[in-house]
């Protein structure tokens, strides 16, 4: 790899992998699954997941990345031939690109979802506000011409950062979105304290109960953690092989998760004292508190319009910060073939995720009946994706990192301190794998 595709400058990186963690799961799931799960006690494990479990993975997908200097599929080819491993080690990269390209294609309608809401503006005077909002989520939901469009606007911003290159695509767009992202969240945090029941909800996200915790609970925690991060989907290796030289990957690693849970947190800022407020709203109803109850809170606070709008603009900046993750490694490991050139790779590849897509939406309207063992097309590739193929990819990284490479490998590469690396090595090789197969296990059965 050409220096023209490392990007200058450690912040570079750091946005750019913090973009990729920080997306629809941390502004919607995130607090759901707090609201779900016994609030702070839940955070307080959540913290202890993402250390134990998230750390390693992500510190060991970087330095694969880092390492080789190329696609995921290609790093873990060259690795394997340069350490004499068997060569179907490359499937894991395959299994993390495709792993992608799938999330993408049903991201996108959520993505498209959220921005819609952006120039959705509520009449003034409404008679009933709820029954407006519901009413203009069934009409969106239902419209598979609807859906289609905002999938297509959402796929279409994502295919131009990433056509553009590495370094003036992905790169200066980071720059952007992100610094964007942690002022628009800060914005509607302070917002939404003034406006709402700020007390309740420092008590319910800083003042644990442990007593409601479950075993169910803690597995949750740790999905979560895992699925926070980016991990398993090739997309921070894939980073990685951009991140400058000097840089060191522990101590950035440490950045991008306190810049992760920083924006997890204050999306439940944002939310909570407005929910708490309310006392029509549930803390624990899904992403339909934000698509059809938060918009009718918004609606009767002052300049709830404007916030409700930078809302949304918030969320659709998370996506595509993401979004733009998932479509790298399949676009990199195409273009190091030299067959096609980088923007011919991303038209391609975008037509067939934008297909892909549609099966999605039509999961929501003219094929809501149509099942496979139980699911929907949708549910289907949420389930196969986030229930398989993202734990698999993740544990077995921690396998070939932490069982298969010689462990002075990891010493001379990471440059831990001697206790640091010998915490990383443990939670690398014991605990990480062993939570991974909990998750999988709770998430199959």
């Amino acid at each position: 790899m050409g220096n023209n595709k490392i990007w200058q400058g450690n912040s570079t990186f750091i946005l750019a992998a913090a973009g990729s963690a920080v997306g629809l799961g941390n502004i919607w799931k995130f607090p759901y699954m707090v609201g779900s799960n016994g609030g702070s006690a839940f955070v307080i494990i959540y913290l202890i997941c993402i250390f134990a479990i998230g750390f390693p993975v992500m510190v060991s997908e970087i330095l694969i990345g880092k390492y080789v200097r190329k696609s995921p599929i290609n790093s873990l080819k060259k690795l394997s031939e340069e350490f004499k491993l068997n060569t179907n080690w490359k499937f894991l990269g395959i299994l993390g690109a495709l792993a992608g390209v799938t999330i993408l294609s049903y991201y996108s309608v959520f993505a498209g979802m959220a921005f819609s809401y952006v120039f959705k503006i509520f009449p003034q005077s409404l008679e009933n506000p709820s029954q407006y909002s519901s009413d203009y989520f069934l009409y969106l939901s239902s419209s598979p011409l609807n859906l289609v469009f905002w999938h297509t606007i959402f796929l279409f911003f994502t295919s131009i950062i990433v056509g553009l290159g590495v370094v003036r695509g992905i790169g200066r767009s980071v720059n952007v979105l992100m610094p964007f992202l942690f002022f628009f969240i800060i914005l509607v945090s302070i917002y939404s304290s003034y406006i709402g029941d700020l007390e309740k909800t420092i008590s319910f996200l800083f003042n644990p109960d442990f007593s409601v915790i479950t075993p169910q609970i803690v597995i949750s925690a740790m999905g979560q953690a895992f699925f926070s991060l980016s991990v398993g989907m090739g997309a921070i290796m894939a980073y990685g092989a951009y991140m400058p030289e000097k840089q060191m990957i522990g101590k950035t690693v440490l950045v991008i998760i306190l810049l992760d849970t920083f924006v997890a947190l204050a999306a439940g800022i944002a939310i909570f004292p407005i929910v708490f407020s309310n006392s029509s709203l549930q803390i624990s109803a899904g992403p339909g508190l934000i698509f059809e109850t938060l918009p009718v809170a918004f609606y009767s606070l002052p300049l709830g319009s404007i916030f409700s709008c930078i809302f949304f603009i918030l969320i659709t900046i998370a996506a595509l910060s993401s979004s733009i993750s998932l479509l790298e490694p399949f676009t990199a490991w195409i273009e190091e073939t030299g067959k096609m050139n980088r923007i011919s790779i991303v038209f391609f590849l975008s037509i067939l995720i934008w297909i892909l897509g549609l099966g999605s939406i039509f999961s929501f309207n003219i094929w809501s009946e149509l099942k496979l063992f139980g699911l929907t097309f949708l549910g289907l590739l949420d389930y196969l994706t986030n229930n398989i193929m993202l734990p698999l990819g993740g544990f077995f990284v921690t396998v070939l990192i932490g069982w298969v490479l010689p462990k002075e490998f990891l010493k001379e590469h990471l440059k831990l301190t001697e206790t640091f690396f010998y915490w990383f090595y443990l939670t690398l090789r014991f605990i990480a794998p062993s939570s991974i197969i909990l998750i999988f296990l709770y998430s199959a059965f």
